[in-house]
């Protein structure tokens, strides 16, 4: 193998990129900036926002830069005015360089760029201005090669000011994808970032190449290779026209779909202006063809994507309409019942109360069967009241009227006390009551004395309700490192399974074999003990070995200082 080969290969590329026909700096120029005219053009129409205009400016100065670079190629002005029009190119490039930072802040923020950004921008212009106004920026002019002399001082300011315009654009765009308040943008950001920085980079890639060759004297034709910087416009209108199809940016729908399909088919189309041979046009008739049956077929797609998002974005605004009002309904029901349980608890006080003096004697002895007919009375009197108040909590739970009176007590002893007066509940029932502590704090709590206390209660009174027979053991330990205290009641009754301990604590939910034992239960009570629990900054949780297995119910709380 020669090993010169490949070096001669990659000349040779070198050199065929380097012979520019014509229809193609045409084709590159011309459709390219007709489609970005006409898509900008599109979408301002469109939406009308701060984004679609900054993008409309990029499409006018492109299109004017392609006028002033045609003209400069052809010199179908005259000798003079192509001096004149080649010494305005930077400086118009250098427009949609800032036009472009315009359009990304205005397209992630949803508004104008501000006055301070703007000034600076502004400031990055102005030396290319001032160089281009005065003539600075050529010297003179090459008739024999039909090129102009560039100051290279001067340009590389205009690089400069480029480069500064692409860091621009990447700052703005990380700024945007980190700190934009809705999230589900981020993919929008990204892609219009990605879209600027490639359209910016193509130009400012062969400008820079250009002006790099221009002191080769070995390279032939070095301003050919400004031609590919073209290519960053349809990079960046085919990422724009994806956002306006996946994401519906700049707030259109099917229609951005059409403007893309169209722009392609114009784009193939314009082909067919620069082709002579009969098989080229064969070739570009059935690549049209091709374009123009796949954008039916996307267009079709688009369509029903849309419909069906419409759909979808119809039913969530009812089931947001229908959520708030199932909201009003139960903020009615909570206010029914609290006014319904007040009404109730005062007559329910008074049947208590006659029915517990009767059976004291205190309106004087009376037959027996009449007594136990006074108890029957007294203890549904009781159970009734029990059920009115956990009404009345669980409404002022949820309507965040719940007060509690904080202050510091001991945890250990009100449930030693507790359980002295539940245990002859308990032997009624043939159980073992049980109480013991092993604590190395005071057993100090900062805590609603009530509410902890009506915890306590309500847990071992369940224990007591759902153990047929055994025993129940209260325990008080607690964790100094973590400064908790914790109450366990554990009990020999008729447990749960694994579902049930997943449920049991939200609003009237019991155990699947509670009515077994006791049929009286709301499913009202350990939610209370919960929620209040909870307000507290403690917490209850409960496991089970499985049904017949036994239950331990844990209280916990942090310690007092």
């Amino acid at each position: 193998m020669n090993p010169y080969q490949p070096i001669i290969f990659l000349q040779y590329c070198f050199d065929s990129l380097t012979q520019i026909p014509i229809p193609v700096l045409l084709y590159t120029h011309i459709p390219s900036a007709v489609i970005a005219i006409i898509f900008s053009s599109f979408v301002y129409y469109k939406s009308r926002d701060n984004a679609s205009f900054e993008l409309l400016l990029i499409s006018i100065f492109f299109s004017i830069w392609s006028f002033l670079e045609l003209s400069t190629w052809f010199a179908f002005m005259g000798a003079y005015n192509t001096m004149f029009t080649w010494s305005l190119i930077d400086l118009v490039a250098l427009l949609f360089f800032f036009a472009s930072c315009r359009f990304l802040y205005s397209f992630i923020w949803n508004k104008r760029i501000s006055t301070k950004l703007l000034s600076i921008g502004y400031l990055l212009l102005l030396p290319t201005a001032i160089i281009v106004l005065l003539g600075l920026n050529l010297t003179g002019f090459n008739i024999v090669n039909c090129e102009a002399v560039e100051n290279p001082t001067y340009t590389r300011l205009t690089y400069v000011a480029e480069a500064l315009f692409i860091l621009s654009t990447l700052v703005i765009g990380l700024i945007g994808y980190r700190n934009v308040p809705n999230k589900t943008r981020r993919p929008q950001i990204m892609l219009a970032t990605v879209s600027v920085f490639l359209f910016q980079m193509f130009f400012f890639t062969f400008s820079f190449i250009v002006a790099f060759l221009i002191k080769n004297t070995t390279i032939a034709n070095p301003y050919n290779y400004g031609i590919y910087g073209v290519l960053g416009i349809p990079t960046l209108l085919v990422i724009l026209g994806y956002l306006i199809v996946k994401f519906r940016s700049f707030n259109i729908k099917l229609i951005g779909a059409q403007a893309l399909v169209t722009a392609l088919v114009v784009l193939v189309a314009s082909l067919l202006t620069f082709e002579r041979s009969v098989w080229g046009y064969a070739i570009i008739g059935l690549t049209l063809f091709m374009v123009c049956l796949g954008g039916f077929f996307l267009v079709r797609s688009v369509k029903k994507e849309i419909k069906q998002r419409e759909e979808l974005e119809l039913l969530t605004q009812e089931l947001e309409k229908a959520n708030v009002r199932l909201k009003e309904l139960d903020k009615q029901k909570s206010e029914f019942v609290s006014i319904a349980s007040h009404q109730l608890r005062s007559p329910l006080t008074a049947m208590r109360g006659y029915a517990s003096m009767l059976v004291e004697g205190s309106f004087g002895k009376i037959p027996e069967k009449a007594l136990e007919a006074a108890k029957r009375i007294e203890d549904s009197a009781k159970l009734m009241a029990m059920s009115v108040e956990d009404y009345l909590n669980v409404s002022r739970i949820e309507s965040g009227n719940m007060k509690y009176n904080l202050s510091d007590f001991n945890v250990q002893e009100m449930t030693d006390k507790l359980c002295d007066d539940l245990r002859p509940e308990a032997l009624k029932q043939n159980l073992i009551l049980l109480f013991r502590s092993n604590i190395t704090s005071r057993g100090v709590v900062n805590a609603d004395v009530g509410k902890t206390n009506q915890i306590i209660h309500n847990l071992i009174n369940n224990s007591i309700k759902y153990t047929p027979k055994g025993t129940i053991n209260v325990f008080v330990r607690d964790d100094i490192k973590k400064k908790r205290i914790y109450i366990d009641i554990t009990d020999t009754g008729i447990g749960m399974s694994q579902e049930t301990q997943h449920t049991l604590f939200q609003k009237f939910s019991r155990a699947e074999n509670a009515n077994s034992v006791n049929v009286s239960g709301t499913g009202l009570g350990l939610y209370v003990a919960f929620k209040m629990a909870e307000a507290m900054g403690g917490t209850i949780t409960c496991k089970s070995e499985g049904d017949g297995k036994g239950s331990t119910f844990t209280f916990e709380l942090p310690l007092g200082m």
